[in-house]
């Protein structure tokens, strides 16, 4: 009795010392060492390490998600470290959502940029192409889901692909940043926020 206890003992506390950070597991992740380099070279991966009294929730972009971005994309967001920093504070949300906190009841919340995000399942996801490839990575300090593209978050109104009434009815829209007038709007907006 008391050697199955010890070997109770020592394997939780085995895996209590793995427990990893999400910078942690982004880091070691094969399919997101891209995203890790920028979160290096932004300096987030500071941000995602440090002891906060709140969780992290990061929808990370896999490596694919680079391969077929625009090219004003690498020009004029990804080769500059301000305006890297700000898209990637997109992905990031000061709280740690799972997926099974989403429900069809639309909620929003704030991502670290600052920026308003709803969130909901539906079964039409014309008003969000993102695609979660995995989801509830769960970490010591919040929960990653990894994208196959590169979100951007935009007013609804300057979003071509929705009717009037779905602009009205959604005010901010999340979605892939697929061409160069995505890129400059993004940019244009986020050179007056800031």
């Amino acid at each position: 009795m008391h050697i199955i206890f010890f070997l109770i003992l020592l394997l939780s506390s085995d895996l209590f010392s793995k427990e990893q950070s999400v910078y942690d597991i982004i880091s070691k992740h094969p399919n997101l060492s891209t995203f890790n380099e920028y979160l290096n070279r932004t300096e987030l991966d500071d941000v995602l390490q440090k002891k906060i009294p709140y969780d992290w929730t990061v929808y990370a972009p896999s490596n694919n998600a680079f391969i077929n971005v625009p090219k004003e994309l690498k020009e004029l967001i990804l080769s500059d470290n301000y305006y890297s920093k700000r898209l990637f504070t997109d992905h990031i949300l000061a709280k740690e959502i799972l997926a099974t906190d989403i429900t069809e009841q639309v909620t929003t919340e704030l991502t670290v940029s600052n920026k308003p995000i709803k969130l909901y399942k539906s079964e039409s996801l014309f008003i969000k192409d993102i695609v979660i490839v995995r989801e509830d990575i769960v970490a010591e300090n919040g929960v990653i889901h990894i994208i196959d593209c590169i979100m951007f978050i935009q007013p609804s109104s300057q979003d071509s692909r929705l009717s009037p009434s779905q602009q009205e009815s959604f005010p901010i829209t999340s979605c892939c940043m697929q061409t160069g007038t995505e890129v400059s709007l993004w940019r244009e907006n986020t050179k007056k926020s800031f």
